[in-house]
């Protein structure tokens, strides 16, 4: 049965997050190890890393979900901001590993203005294998799907399956897919009738077993706007009818779901955790 959370700020250090979670009644977690608009790892000794793991496992939290970094670019033909990218986005993955995050979700990148959608596909699958080849890592990485602003890759089921098809561990690598962005991207998940056969389609091209965490999120931008704009679930365009219908179908699927919409008014997590949680239910 899925796990519901929050994306849960490490602000003020790694036992506030999980008191935050916590409190609201979360089953599962997911943390940036820094913050996302800064390319340089934070630093927590041997000690910070044993007590967050000995807590995660006392509250119950799992698993436990890190979200990459936003600067990096691993898709990029700029051999100056690919390396940059590279070293980073190992460093961070690593130490998602050494805490013990289950997964790490990653946007999978943009291709460059003189590349094209194949390079950039190439340029990413390859820095996954460099990575898993020389390093030992348990934890398994998600490629996000995105809503299809300019050039990204990774807003159809296409450009993913084609990520990991050349991904030579297959059990590191598997799928977060974002209700939001999906939208975006001219998933109409606001009918049932046609989320049904979107999964059937997502079956077919990737495979549900690689359907490992849900983000969660209602739409303030319209199907195929190629927008990505969260909003509080049952209150954006996809709407109360398609995402009750979502958790309904992924519920025995998915292993996790992380809501990122609007942490406004101050007890919007609650309330939409409270709303996911009866839609499980029913």
């Amino acid at each position: 049965m899925i796990r519901f959370g929050i994306h849960a700020s490490l602000r003020n250090g790694f036992q506030n997050a999980i008191d935050q979670a916590s409190s609201l009644g979360c089953e599962s977690m997911q943390i940036f190890t820094k913050s996302p608009r800064v390319w340089n790892s934070k630093k927590y000794s041997e000690n910070e890393i044993s007590d967050f793991k000995r807590s995660l496992k006392k509250a119950n939290l799992f698993p436990l979900i890190v979200h990459t970094f936003y600067l990096q670019n691993l898709a990029t033909s700029n051999e100056i901001l690919y390396k940059k990218s590279f070293d980073a986005f190992q460093k961070d993955l690593l130490l998602a590993n050494e805490i013990g995050a289950k997964y790490y979700v990653v946007h999978p990148g943009s291709y460059s203005e003189f590349s094209n959608i194949a390079d950039g596909i190439k340029k990413i699958t390859n820095s996954i294998n460099k990575i898993y080849s020389q390093n030992k890592i348990d934890t398994i990485l998600l490629l996000e799907n995105l809503a299809g602003e300019g050039r990204k890759i990774g807003s159809n089921f296409t450009e993913l399956a084609a990520i990991i098809d050349d991904v030579k561990d297959k059990l590191k690598i598997a799928i977060c897919f974002d209700t939001a962005h999906a939208f975006g991207a001219g998933y109409d998940l606001s009918d049932p009738k046609k989320i049904d056969l979107m999964l059937k389609d997502f079956d077919a091209k990737i495979g549900l077993n690689k359907l490992k965490v849900i983000h969660f999120n209602d739409s303030k931008m319209a199907c195929g706007s190629k927008k990505d704009r969260h909003e509080h679930l049952g209150k954006g365009l996809i709407g109360a009818k398609g995402l009750k219908h979502f958790v309904q179908a992924v519920k025995n699927t998915a292993e996790a779901a992380i809501i990122e919409t609007p942490k406004e008014p101050e007890n919007a997590d609650r309330l939409n955790l409270e709303q996911l949680f009866k839609w499980r239910k029913q």
